[in-house]
């Protein structure tokens, strides 16, 4: 059996994905609920993650923790070997989590009023760190072209000169499709941003889930002279399912930009990191690199299992094909004319999904699952889908 295919019961772990307090208010009176939501992935942790952790937990001090050497080199050999990034020590902050750390930097980079650009749909915590700190967000929507998302570079531009944005979010593998942007368009990202002196965040936090070795370029290798206007969002937590231990970290090569952020952050009291944070990043970066890929693989089976079920068996839904991370992007607009009906289709099959409308804007007629889980749990959810599916086209018949 591959060890992805066990499973074991997230309901008493505390996790919020999988807590019966919380699906029972998602979707009232069901049974046997799928989660498929939030997205964290339903395998056992790494080996050598847990044993440091259990290791850590065995030493009777919790106190304020300080970060050693040993988190700094793994995160800087991580960086070179995986992504052909150079990175220094000074750079890396680890931090509370990756919105914690934007909104961070939107306080400590721009002023009340200033335009913040994201690309649409997007995950809504971007939007929210823009909104919610006073700041005006601009929205340049993704085009589709042949079921694959594509940036509007002209539109972008008179969007940045018209509103004259400070700064942009960029999210690389993008959230929610799985797009990796390829590094042509990252070079004009990158020089556009150049000609208007715009700061740019990048949002690296699903890069370690890469289905086709080679395909992801990060925005400092792609156009490295775009180092020293830019900050990079990244985290294990994705990949290795480390999300409760707060164990992100920014990467800020500017000392201007640098000093500003950590001026922020020790404002906001972002100081001792969880104890076991260090732990768990110096485990996964240094010791679990076949675990991951082993994952990657498993996952990209999954996204192929599903493809093939949706277009076989329920082909008036359009997956796009993700090229990363654990979620899956899929049109249900031919079948549905407003989200409320959607909502009610999946509450009946008993599944926990994301709305599209979740995702700021550009989403209307999608919907997110995460196949982050034991293929069995996968192939039940696709047949309990196809059961109704089949039961809405079959009234619709004259």
């Amino acid at each position: 059996m591959n060890q992805f295919d066990k499973k074991f019961d997230r309901s008493v772990t505390g996790t919020r994905k999988w807590s019966p307090v919380l699906l029972s208010g998602k979707i009232p009176n069901k049974s046997d609920i799928i989660a498929m939501d939030l997205a964290d992935i339903d395998f056992e942790c790494a080996p050598s993650i847990k044993e440091a952790l259990v290791q850590r937990a065995l030493q009777p001090d919790y106190s304020y923790t300080f970060i050693p050497d040993e988190f700094y080199d793994a995160v800087i050999r991580w960086n070179k070997e995986h992504f052909d990034l150079s990175i220094e020590k000074e750079w890396i902050r680890l931090t509370f989590g990756t919105i914690s750390a934007l909104h961070n930097i939107v306080q400590a980079l721009t002023d009340v009023g200033d335009s913040i650009m994201i690309h649409t749909p997007a995950y809504a915590p971007f939007s929210e760190a823009v909104l919610n700190n006073k700041r005006k967000l601009i929205c340049n929507d993704l085009k589709i072209n042949q079921n694959r998302y594509y940036i509007d570079f002209e539109k972008m531009e008179k969007q940045i000169a018209e509103n004259e944005v400070k700064l942009f979010i960029l999210c690389n593998p993008q959230n929610p499709s799985g797009r990796i942007w390829t590094k042509d368009e990252l070079i004009s990202i990158g020089k556009l941003c150049q000609k208007y002196n715009v700061l740019i965040v990048s949002d690296e936090i699903h890069r370690d889930i890469i289905f086709r070795e080679g395909d992801f370029h990060s925005l400092w290798k792609a156009c490295p002279e775009i180092m020293n206007q830019s900050i990079m969002c990244v985290s294990p937590n994705k990949a290795f399912n480390l999300g409760g231990l707060k164990t992100s970290y920014i990467v800020i090569p500017n000392p201007s930009i640098k000093q500003k952020v950590y001026e922020r952050l020790s404002a906001n009291y972002v100081t001792s990191p969880h104890v076991f944070a260090v732990p768990a990043i110096v485990a996964a970066y240094n010791n679990e690199f076949s675990w991951l890929r082993g994952m990657v693989e498993y996952i990209a089976e999954n996204q192929r299992v599903v493809i093939e079920f949706i277009q076989e068996k329920m082909p008036l839904f359009i997956v796009m094909e993700a090229e990363s991370s654990f979620l899956t992007w899929i049109y249900v607009g031919n079948v549905f004319d407003c989200e409320s009906k959607i909502k009610d289709y999946f509450d009946e099959a008993g599944l926990t999904i994301v709305l599209g409308s979740y995702f700021v804007s550009n989403g209307e007629g999608f919907v997110r699952l995460n196949i982050g889980m034991q293929r069995e749990k996968v192939l039940e959810a696709l047949e309990r889908m196809k059961k109704l599916y089949d039961k809405i086209l079959s009234m619709r018949q004259p």
